[in-house]
């Protein structure tokens, strides 16, 4: 039963995750032939740092979410779920404005290298985490809920598909005039847009839920839980995006451009553990709170197997076929296609330790997750001050690898620990308790 609503869920999820990184690659490549790989750089450069800023509070607002909307509505407990959605939003908003401010802090002391007419783009992008975090919460809730594909059609299809036909309308009309601050721009217009659509899958799908007559808060509650969770999200952010900022900041905004044409290939190959993390994060949440460990386990090593079989050819195309596709981009990423055959087998890694991070997310070991990915970040961070200077793009890629490794081993002990669970496609792990007997 469990199999085969994994499944169909599964194959409806991918569906969307392929539809929307084949639209961002038209959005990716439109931008870096109109823009070129100067503007395109300094575009990916403000965009990446305010995802750095703005992630940690979606992953901490999205779990705590998807977490408790799972167990309030199992339980029927509505005026929770009530109360749950507006606090959520007030946390998002607070942390919106303090993303805004730190970002115009940073566009005062980067206009010098980036030009004063780069503050614009800083502005526009401002903007943007107001309304990406209350979508990641109606996404969550959404989730929660089972209606993982409702959920997920704003932001997978609805989003991308106006941000290309926007990005092309605003070319057509501005021609040579278009550039990184309009492409922002775009950006801001089609996360506005998508919000409307959140909308209408929460009143359609849950809305009689949150329009119960009372309202209970437990505000202690949800905060305490989301501040290990925020923090992990801190420190997961950083981790993706930092060989991005550091090449911007240690080498040119060209390297940039390139290794974030790498990292959009490499991405493909997450596609597997994406789909089966959105899955299971609801069931992991029931399972653990009704104390069926046993069952959880075999779900796991399901689901683990399934996401390995996925991952290894993708990540294999990527390796033999870097530099034609690379080339897709233009002929100077080329380049990367050493960096992308690090990023491929970095990903391996990611897909043969399992799902961990929703595993200790939903099951209240959120701090095990900060302590993991700073671990990691700290790798990340090291290794890229010591060979961005003298490997530009595959100095970054290394580091990432590095960070992948020490942190995905520790978070996978870590689960084991306390729960006795097995993340691994192997399913070779077991309690103490059970090698025993």
């Amino acid at each position: 039963m469990f199999a085969r609503r994994l499944l169909k869920g599964g194959a409806k999820t991918l569906f969307l995750k392929l539809f929307n990184i084949g639209i961002m690659f038209l959005v990716t490549i439109g931008l870096t032939r109109t823009l070129g790989v100067e503007q395109y750089g300094v575009y990916i450069f403000v965009f990446t740092l305010v995802g750095a800023l703005s992630e940690p509070q979606f992953v901490g607002l999205r779990t705590v979410a998807v977490r408790n909307t799972a167990i309030y509505l199992d339980e029927g407990r509505l005026a929770l779920l009530k109360g749950l959605f507006h606090r959520l939003c007030h946390f998002s908003l607070l942390g919106a404005l303090v993303s805004a401010v730190i970002v115009l802090i940073t566009a005062w002391f980067m206009q010098d290298k980036f030009g004063p007419e780069s503050l614009w783009i800083f502005l526009i992008a401002a903007a943007l985490p107001v309304m990406l975090g209350i979508n990641r919460i109606r996404d969550g809730m959404l989730r929660g809920a089972g209606t993982v594909v409702a959920g997920q059609f704003p932001k997978l299809v609805v989003r991308p598909v106006l941000l290309l036909l926007y990005i092309f309308i605003a070319w057509w009309l501005l021609n040579d005039s278009f550039d990184a601050r309009w492409a922002m721009g775009m950006q801001v217009l089609a996360a506005t847009s998508a919000g409307f659509v959140y909308v209408y899958m929460m009143r359609r799908y849950i809305g009689s839920s949150l329009y119960h007559d009372q309202v209970e808060y437990r505000t202690r509650e949800w905060f305490g839980g989301m501040i290990p969770l925020v923090l992990s999200g801190i420190l997961l952010g950083i981790d993706t995006r930092i060989g991005v900022l550091l090449l911007g900041m240690l080498d040119d905004t060209a390297e940039t451009g390139k290794f974030h044409a790498a990292f959009r290939l490499a991405e493909l190959i997450t596609l597997g553990h994406a789909v089966a993390n959105i899955l299971i994060e609801p069931t992991i949440a029931k399972l653990y709170n009704s104390g069926e460990l046993d069952k959880l386990q075999k779900q796991l090593t399901f689901v683990a197997r399934v996401v390995f079989a996925v991952t290894l050819p993708t990540a294999l195309v990527l390796i033999f076929a870097g530099e034609w596709l690379l080339g897709i981009f233009g002929d100077e990423f080329v380049e990367a296609a050493p960096a992308l055959t690090i990023l491929a087998v970095a990903q391996i890694v990611n897909a043969g330790l399992g799902s961990v991070v929703p595993i200790l997310n939903m099951t209240n070991h959120a701090k095990d997750t900060a302590r993991g990915v700073a671990l990691g970040v700290a790798v990340n961070a090291v290794l890229c001050f010591l060979l961005i200077p003298h490997f530009g793009v595959e100095g970054a890629a290394w580091a990432a690898l590095g960070s992948m490794v020490v942190w995905k081993l520790y978070l996978m002990l870590r689960v084991h620990r306390h729960l006795g669970l097995s993340t691994t496609a192997l399913g070779v792990l077991r309690k103490a308790e059970e090698l025993r007997e």
